[in-house]
């Protein structure tokens, strides 16, 4: 094979279009049929990878079977052997010749449009996602998985206007990453793709599957309506802790216009589960259109395929499949600011069976797949057992054990889609700005947490700060934006039962803070150590000071403060300790004494957090332990344990002994399960020797949040924000309550009452207690959520949001 410079085999080289450290693709001319074409050489290290031959023949030849108008066609795939100087073998170079597509990326289009604050019509904005979303449901549907998609693979052919004035989009680089194998899992075994764009599951280690193309999918939406991406970070590795673990800032912050539903549609496509994102391409491009008020195109019309609706309740849209899920068999461990992963079990095997090693254990939560058949399994909407009874007696001794499961699937994607992810509750605040002293409210900032946690104190927790403004003048000559925390403005007042808030010197967050087009988005990253800023600042100050200043504080000049916001400081009327709104707030966000003092630093919300996801986690387990008059003796042992498990964080390791046999060690954690979730013991009361001997989770949670609510310099939102906690609180008792007495009842029965119905019918109740207390539970005649701890959780966040507006103080 003719190798000379300028040409590769019988194609004439013309130009260079780009290069990776992977691969480079050229401009060629085809003598034979007079037409250019693109030709991508491919450069593996064979040394370290021996098998890319045979894999490349065969992906090849899977990518050139793909022929569909918005996939880039391939017509040749050869491999070209070398003869080196030395007279011997070069490396073999593998290159793939494909249709020249004239015209720039869709990332060139976003830096010009998006990146600037000049965003696509709606029309635009249809007509592009729906060209994509028909290429990648196609290729899905042929058994092939990008793996890789991001706006530099997608390519806006400038021949091709009739669908698209910009260009139909046509994706490249189709099983790339596949391909390239081990030359590009530089950052683990399993990992393929760009960070930026990759799915939690690919950031995790999992090789990804058709929702893994999906999340791509929706992080190029949000970059395309917002104009930045919802993670970003210093190194590969905070971005890749981020896509696991952060919540995306919600886009209507970032962009105003971004309407609710529109906000509703790309959080549900960026979600952290798979199985709780969109079903098929199709089926977001197509919620897009309703979230645009546009009519869906007829071509994914026809894509869309009816569901019956006897496999997913009616408030949830999805796409049977044919082809199994390839969802990985376990995630690491959810964390706040990562919605929930709910299942229990490995993805169906040919034949039906399970890997038998598969345990089912706390801590680490598998992925719920999708079930081979016509879509998802799941009870009806109007089937949804009543909080306080348990559900109706099974048929038979031995009941599907994929059923809990897909109904706690359905739950989960109804809190998805009714906003139960951190940035869809932030358009309450976009749309009710409350006006402070007449002055025009600029824009909001609140603490995100980026999830690199700490066991060992309350890093990873509310230590970045995303700055969103709007209708900011450019900075004049010579001049730049500041950012800077303060701390208190009154530490005395600010003490809690520690002592008075150390006096903590301004941190500045950017002292370049880009204005386009009159909008600030900036996130202050952190420091290294991922520290609590919460606990360092509750108040904003931007500045408009000399560019390049380098000082440790704002400029005493207040002619250059600009715009100001502050967390409640003033002392609650008749707090038992004249504590503010900020120091409730800090109780829950990092500094509750009474955990400080158990060991567990952090604040309530989040062992609230992690403690009852734990208990939906062994609730699942439990269930999934009984099989009817066929239940081993080990696995009633199993289900026992379980049981003792979620009683010990229930009633606390102190408490523990008042519902279990005598003599019972713990289960669980002895330093997690110290504190209770509820307050079992009714000598214990909220406030009553509280560092020594705290109440329940449940309980210490509401009081702090109580005395939120009766602070006098609170905005209207934050007060409706927590009396909506205050309810799910209550909700959330109460289901963890039943869950309890469904244990209790457990653990009192005998070997024959295990093997009747009536274990089945508690067991299920357990369950499903355990499901409401953490996801909430659906009214059937409203479609309506009554929250539980999910909720609360994210509503928590929002606690501490400052509202920025141009009054500043006259003194800091």
């Amino acid at each position: 094979m003719n190798t000379a410079p300028g040409n590769l085999g019988k194609y004439e080289l013309v130009e260079q279009l780009g290069r990776g450290g992977l691969a480079e693709v050229w401009k060629a001319h085809d003598p034979q049929l007079q037409r250019y074409v693109a030709i991508k050489l491919l450069h593996p290290n064979l040394r370290d990878d021996p098998s890319f031959i045979n894999r490349f023949e065969h992906e090849a030849r899977l990518i050139a079977s793909l022929h569909h108008p918005n996939i880039v066609q391939i017509h040749d795939f050869q491999v070209a052997r070398a003869v080196g100087s030395d007279g011997r073998d070069a490396n073999p170079m593998a290159y793939m010749v494909m249709d020249y597509v004239e015209g720039i990326t869709l990332a060139d289009y976003i830096h010009n449009t998006a990146n600037k604050g000049l965003f696509p019509s709606s029309k635009t904005l249809l007509g592009l996602f729906t060209s994509i979303s028909l290429a990648i449901d196609y290729a899905h549907q042929q058994g092939m998985i990008h793996r890789d998609i991001k706006p530099a693979n997608i390519l806006l052919d400038r021949r091709n206007t009739t669908r698209n004035a910009i260009g139909e989009p046509t994706l490249t680089d189709f099983g790339f990453a596949k391909l390239m194998g081990t030359s590009l899992n530089t950052l683990s075994g399993a990992q393929s793709g760009t960070p930026l764009y990759m799915s939690p599951e690919q950031a995790g280690g999992y090789p990804g599957n058709e929702r893994s193309d999906l999340y791509s999918l929706g992080i190029i939406l949000y970059e395309v309506t917002t104009g930045v991406l919802p993670f970003q970070g210093g190194t590969v590795s905070d971005v890749i802790a981020q896509h696991i673990n952060a919540a995306p800032v919600a886009p209507s912050l970032i962009n105003p216009d971004i309407s609710p539903a529109l906000s509703l549609v790309i959080l549900r496509s960026i979600a952290k589960d798979p199985a709780a994102r969109f079903p098929s391409a199709a089926a977001m491009t197509s919620a897009l259109a309703g979230a645009l008020n546009l009519a869906v195109p007829e071509n994914l019309r026809r894509s869309v395929l009816p569901v019956d609706p006897e496999d997913l309740p009616t408030y949830i849209s999805a796409v049977p499949s044919s082809r199994p899920s390839l969802a990985p068999t376990s995630m690491p461990h959810s964390t706040p600011g990562m919605p929930p992963v709910i299942a229990t079990s490995a993805p169906a095997m040919s034949g039906g069976q399970t890997p038998t090693n598969m345990a089912n254990q706390p801590g680490s939560t598998p992925i719920l797949t999708q079930p081979q058949g016509q879509g998802y399994t799941s009870a009806p909407a109007t089937q949804t057992p009543p909080a306080s009874m348990p559900v109706s007696s099974p048929s038979t001794q031995t009941r599907p054990r994929n059923r809990w499961r897909y109904i706690a699937l359905a739950l989960l994607l109804l809190a998805v889609l009714l906003g139960s992810t951190v940035g869809a509750y932030f358009v309450f605040f976009r749309h009710t700005p409350t006006p402070v002293a007449a002055s025009p409210v600029v824009g909001h900032a609140f603490f995100v947490s980026s999830g690199q946690l700490n066991p060992g104190s309350s890093a990873g927790i509310a230590d970045q700060i995303q700055i969103d403004l709007q209708n900011i003048p450019a900075h004049q000559p010579g001049k730049a934006y500041y950012a800077w925390l303060l701390g208190d403005r009154n530490p005395v007042v600010s003490a809690d039962l520690l002592g008075p808030a150390p006096i903590q010197p301004p941190v500045l967050l950017t002292n370049n803070l880009l204005v386009q087009n009159g909008r600030v988005h900036y996130l202050y990253p952190g420091d290294r150590l991922h520290d609590n800023l919460l606990s360092a600042g509750s108040r904003l100050l931007i500045t408009e000071e000399g560019a390049g200043r380098t000082s440790r504080a704002p400029s005493a000049d207040r002619g250059t403060w600009r715009y100001y916001a502050e967390l409640p400081q003033a002392p609650i009327p008749l707090d038992a300790h004249h504590f503010s709104a900020l120091i409730h707030i800090r109780h829950l966000f990092y500094n509750e004494e009474g955990v400080k003092v158990l060991g567990l630093p952090g604040g309530l919300d989040i062992w609230l957090f992690r403690n009852t996801e734990a208990i939906l986690e062994w609730s699942i387990s439990a269930r999934d332990d009984w099989n009817g008059q066929n239940t081993s003796a080990a696995s009633m042992q199993l289900i026992r344990d379980q049981c003792i498990r979620v009683l010990d964080y229930l009633d606390g390791s102190a408490n523990v002994h008042l519902d279990v046999p005598s003599g019972t060690g713990l289960r669980a954690d002895a330093r997690i399960s110290q504190v209770a979730l509820l307050t079992v013991d009714p000598t214990q009361q909220a406030g009553s020797n509280v560092a020594v001997d705290p109440p329940g989770y449940i309980d210490h949670t509401e009081l702090h949040v109580g005395q939120v609510v009766k602070a006098t310099d609170i905005t209207p939102e934050m007060r409706q924000l927590a009396r909506r906690i205050l309810t799910a609180l209550k909700n959330a008792g109460q289901w963890l309550t039943n869950v309890r007495r469904d244990a209790k009842l457990l653990l009192g029965m005998d070997t024959t009452q295990f093997l009747s119905p009536l274990a089945g019918k508690t067991l299920d109740d357990l369950l499903t207690q355990a499901t409401y207390a953490y996801i909430g539970q659906l009214d059937p005649s409203t479609n309506q959520v009554r929250p539980g701890v999910l909720q609360t959780h994210y509503d928590i966040q929002q606690l501490a949001t400052f509202t920025i507006t141009t009054q500043v103080p006259q003194h800091l």
